[in-house]
């Protein structure tokens, strides 16, 4: 049985939006090492994250190379420049500013998951 137009316009539509979420959502992890940015956007979304700090890391597509702003081919010592720079920028006597614990908890949770992945010590 064919797809009416109606359920294949839908289904473009569908895709398409999806599309727009996944750029968005790249532009936005982009911008999160901005951490005043990423701090101003929670905020004003009305999320309050101290609420989520036993959660970081465990949500399905928890992706750890997205949360450092890095390819899945990035090499160890890319990784380990990348997540020393962040924990540098978004350490709460570095950053010049509060509330960065919980970007802090996704780098650190990401460097984890990497490191059991690529079996480092």
């Amino acid at each position: 049985m064919s797809e009416s137009p109606i359920a294949r316009m839908q289904r473009r539509m569908v895709e398409v939006m999806e599309q727009e979420l996944s750029r968005w959502m790249q532009d936005l992890l982009k911008d999160a090492f901005s951490p005043e940015k990423m701090m101003r956007f929670i905020r004003s979304m009305g999320i309050d994250i101290s609420k989520f700090p036993g959660m970081v890391g465990q949500q399905p597509g928890f992706d750890p190379y997205r949360v450092l702003g890095l390819d899945k081919s990035a090499s160890d010592d890319e990784v380990k420049k990348r997540y020393r720079e962040l924990l540098y920028r978004l350490h709460p006597d570095t950053a010049g500013f509060e509330g960065t614990s919980f970007l802090l908890q996704m780098v650190l949770a990401a460097y984890e998951m990497i490191k059991m992945q690529r079996g480092w010590s």
